[in-house]
């Protein structure tokens, strides 16, 4: 499964990787910004489902301060994913850019093709065990100590 890592809006729980909250493959039945900006709401249109197909890494504007000329530079981060790709499924053609928590967003006000819940999270024990310890219970960290 494609998830959406080191996410600005997370599962709760032990997530060391910061799994998202949106999975891929989700579809949704986008609104024009004219739907949010009507005074008296709207009736949602929902003619053409867009899948998410994934999440974009990019350039951070502004992000780093350069310490010899003073200036703000952009910098480019791997795990930045506030933008997702989404696919038309009307016409599997076209493909747009959108932000994550405008897909949040949609999900709250219920449009979705289906119900979608949180993406699985990974077992990261698996690959690094020593990176990320499992929790264990305090009282169990006590009995250790006091042994």
């Amino acid at each position: 499964m494609i998830r959406q890592y080191y996410a600005q809006q997370v599962q709760g729980g032990h997530n060391p990787l910061r799994v998202g909250v949106i999975p891929t493959g989700a579809i949704f039945y986008l609104q024009d910004a004219g739907f949010f900006r009507d005074r008296f709401g709207s009736r949602a249109v929902c003619r053409t489902p867009w899948m998410v197909e994934g999440f974009l890494n990019g350039t951070m504007g502004a992000a780093r301060r350069n310490r010899e000329t003073g200036l703000w530079e952009d910098a480019y981060r791997s795990g930045r994913s506030d933008m997702a790709l989404v696919r038309s499924m009307r016409d599997r053609r076209i493909i747009r850019q959108v932000a994550v928590r405008s897909l949040i967003v949609h999900e709250e006000l219920g449009l979705w093709k289906q119900p979608i819940g949180y993406p699985t999270l990974p077992d990261v024990q698996r690959f690094k065990p020593s990176r990320f310890p499992r929790a264990t219970a305090p009282s169990v960290r006590l009995a250790r100590l006091a042994a």
